[in-house]
């Protein structure tokens, strides 16, 4: 089973993971690093976030596949 559950979006800039947003925000409003004040559009960053999860999750996830494919096939090949 894969154990990620929560993912935090780093800043593109400095990593930081905590950012100033308007109430309400929309794709099109900006948001800004509370670290190194980078700002950038919630929509791109929301891309920026998408990347970082698959950096994580897909080698969670190719690392459980095989530790599955190992177990269905243990002994199937004396």
């Amino acid at each position: 089973m894969i154990k990620t559950d929560h993912i935090s979006i780093q800043c593109p800039q400095c990593g930081h993971t905590e950012f100033e947003q308007p109430d309400n925000p929309k794709d099109d409003d900006f948001v800004k690093c509370n670290s190194c004040n980078f700002e950038i559009m919630l929509a791109d960053l929301k891309e920026v976030g998408i990347e970082q999860a698959k950096e994580v999750v897909i080698p969670e996830a190719k690392a459980e596949i095989e530790k599955m494919l190992k177990k269905a096939f243990k002994g199937s090949f004396k």
